[in-house]
């Protein structure tokens, strides 16, 4: 029994990243950048208002555990490698899960920036 998909993009990314980025270029700088905004406008709030207005449940407890000025970029990495693996699961799906959890990281960029939650 096989553990992978027949269509995955998972042998790319862990044995050729620079493959899997030349293939996915767009869709992973839509998510770089939404990312870095999230992590920017969540680094921001946390050190005004501190952890425990952050909604992402993983977020909050990384930073109580390591502090807001690690636990956000640390928990963002993480979150990042995560959207990378399920994505690279389903290669017919890859891109679009690239590019839309980059839209999702915007969003929420713009979330924090006007203190929407």
């Amino acid at each position: 029994m096989k553990i992978l998909p027949l269509r995955s993009e998972l042998p790319l990314l862990l044995h050729e990243p620079a493959g899997f980025i030349r293939r996915y270029w767009w869709a992973l700088g839509v998510l770089i950048v939404g990312a870095a905004a999230d992590a920017v406008t969540t680094l921001v709030n946390l050190r005004a208002y501190g952890p425990e207005v952050e909604a992402h449940l993983v977020q909050r407890w990384v930073s109580y555990v390591v502090g807001v000025n690690v636990g956000v970029p640390l928990a963002k990495v993480i979150q990042l490698a995560f959207v990378l693996l399920v994505a690279a699961w389903w290669r017919p799906w890859c891109q679009w899960i690239l590019t839309i959890c980059g839209m999702l990281y915007l969003l929420a960029a713009v979330s924090n920036h006007l203190l929407l939650l």
